[in-house]
């Protein structure tokens, strides 16, 4: 993809990204999964600065997940959009894979806190897996 939109389920909130995803990621960590509801999280990482909401602004809340995470999502639908982590991971912001728009054609290319991984999930060989964690994505 050369450039990323997306939006949140009731459509109230938009964004567009004028270029390539830095990084799609597939987290296994335990608190992804308690924050998703889900068996693991999946992230198209983007620059923060370059990251444009294009409706719907003043609908985003901050809820602080951790002393570094926070997760940004519609207080209309509850649709978690973003997370940042501005400690370990300054000037990014991670896109919930399913807000974006033509989701079903981009598939993680990192796989990050396999250690954590469900036995039953299985990992492709087509992305980089890392126990923990890389510094940067």
């Amino acid at each position: 993809m050369k450039t990323i939109s997306g939006q949140c389920s009731c459509g109230e909130i938009a964004y567009h990204y004028p270029a390539p995803a830095v990084q799609i990621v597939a987290c296994h960590c335990s608190l992804c999964r308690r924050m998703t509801g889900a068996a693991l999280s999946s992230y198209v990482v983007v620059k923060s600065a370059e990251l444009v909401f294009t409706q719907g602004q003043q609908l985003l809340k901050t809820y602080a997940v951790t002393s570094h995470t926070q997760r940004h999502f519609c207080t209309a639908c509850g649709t978690s959009i973003y997370n940042t982590n501005q400690e370990k991971y300054t000037g990014l912001s991670m896109l919930y894979l399913g807000t974006v728009n033509l989701h079903e054609s981009l598939s993680p290319r990192m796989d990050i806190y396999c250690e954590n991984k469900l036995s039953w999930l299985s990992i492709t060989d087509s992305s980089r897996h890392f126990e923990n964690t890389p510094t940067r994505p």
